[in-house]
């Protein structure tokens, strides 16, 4: 079983906006609980001068820890084969990715972690932390082969289809 895609790429602002909610859906308990925390110790400690500091302080701290990834120029962390338009051949063992560049890249299914499907896009993921390759589901040629493909990423257990 061979599958190919069509060629696509993404631009610098799709991607940013990807790892941005990638990043903030993986930090939604500390999204949640640190406010909470905050609101609290407002509530429960004396209100005087110190607790005002230490709230501002902690309000601070939880903003810079949130935004500091996106503060830094994106375009010198992302690799530029990120933007290269490309497609890839999938086989029962390999992953192929083939750049308009003339460059490739193969990996293996062992190589991957995980595998999270949207309405609009695959995400291959490489690492816990959160590296990941990127396939829009329009860039299949058809129905048939969305189907081959999570199927297979389901036999080597990256994909749940059903939860």
């Amino acid at each position: 079983m061979l599958l190919k895609t069509q060629t696509f790429n993404i631009s610098k602002k799709q991607l940013r906006k990807l790892v941005a909610f990638q990043y903030y859906k993986q930090r939604k308990n500390l999204i949640i609980i640190y406010p909470l925390i905050i609101i609290m110790n407002s509530f429960t400690a004396p209100f005087n001068t110190v607790t005002r500091f230490l709230s501002v302080y902690l309000i601070v701290i939880f903003i810079f820890i949130l935004a500091a990834p996106f503060t830094w120029n994106f375009n010198k962390l992302m690799p530029v084969a990120n933007f290269i338009p490309r497609y890839w051949e999938i086989d029962e063992n390999f992953l192929f990715i083939y750049y308009e560049d003339g460059s490739s890249s193969k990996f293996r299914f062992e190589h991957l972690i995980q595998a999270v499907k949207t309405k609009e896009y695959y995400l291959l993921y490489l690492t816990a932390a959160g590296q990941f390759h990127y396939i829009p589901v329009t860039a299949f040629e058809s129905e048939k082969d969305i189907n081959r493909f999570e199927l297979l990423l389901q036999g080597k257990q990256l994909l749940k289809l059903w939860k």
